[in-house]
């Protein structure tokens, strides 16, 4: 798995992952890095700063041509060029750095949706309407079936570490699948989802999409593999209702 210069820890599903810088070659980091300072994809930033310094070396050149006299004349012109030359340099290697990020991007961002598609989430709690349902006892499952597809679903998941998350779906667009064993938690995946980019460029949100596939407890004695409460047989289903702003699911 590709990974970058900011903190980033492969296994970990959550809304705001910081993205990651291309992995540099061994033969740029000290320049790239040395030049530019960047931990993180903060071009924006990292602009704004090289505009101060050539304003500053600008500045420093003239002071010695123009203001100071004497000993310090030529200090502060020497001072002004080597500065210049600094921030032309650093320029030229943003320039350089944010073309390879644009590349980099999409390429991580595909990587990391896969794993967020594959991702396993429990589930703390799904209401239909209001109504609480036992994902644990099979017969609670099984009475969702009495409800309209349309029904407004809440449901309640946890993501690592400690966190949880609260989306809206239709029930139609929950797939119900009698995989665990008896009274273990029900689980959540969302084989639609995908990572985009804040607009900072520098964090990501997720849309989790449907359909949403519920894994819950098999009922003794039973090998059905679902409840039938899915979307399978409504390819056609409407987006999701309660969809979130980015950032947010």
């Amino acid at each position: 798995m590709v990974t970058g210069g900011a903190p980033f820890e492969p296994d970990l599903l959550r809304p705001d992952l910081p993205v990651p810088l291309p992995p540099p070659s061994w033969g740029s980091v000290a320049l790239s890095r040395g030049l530019t300072m960047l931990r993180e994809p903060a071009f924006a930033r990292a602009r704004r700063v090289t505009l101060w310094l050539a304003t500053a070396a600008v500045a420093l050149v003239a002071l010695g041509q123009f203001v100071v006299a004497g000993a310090f004349r030529e200090a502060f012109t020497v001072g002004g060029v080597v500065l210049a030359v600094y921030t032309t340099l650093r320029a030229m290697v943003l320039v350089a750095d944010e073309r390879r990020q644009y590349a980099f991007e999409p390429v991580w961002l595909a990587e990391r949706s896969e794993s967020l598609r594959d991702g396993v989430f429990e589930v703390m709690r799904l209401a239909v309407d209001k109504q609480v349902c036992d994902l644990t006892n099979p017969d609670d499952v099984r009475e969702l079936r009495r409800f309209d597809e349309d029904a407004r679903v809440r449901l309640d998941f946890v993501y690592p570490v400690a966190c949880w998350e609260r989306v809206y779906r239709r029930l139609g667009d929950l797939e119900f699948q009698h995989s665990l064993r008896p009274g273990a938690a029900a689980q959540v995946r969302f084989p639609q989802a995908r990572y985009g980019l804040q607009p900072s460029g520098r964090r990501t949100y997720w849309l989790l999409g449907a359909p949403v596939v519920i894994s819950v407890a098999a009922p003794a004695g039973h090998g059905a593999a679902r409840a039938g409460t899915g979307s399978t047989d409504r390819p056609g289903a409407a987006h999701p209702d309660g969809a979130r702003r980015p950032g947010r699911s």
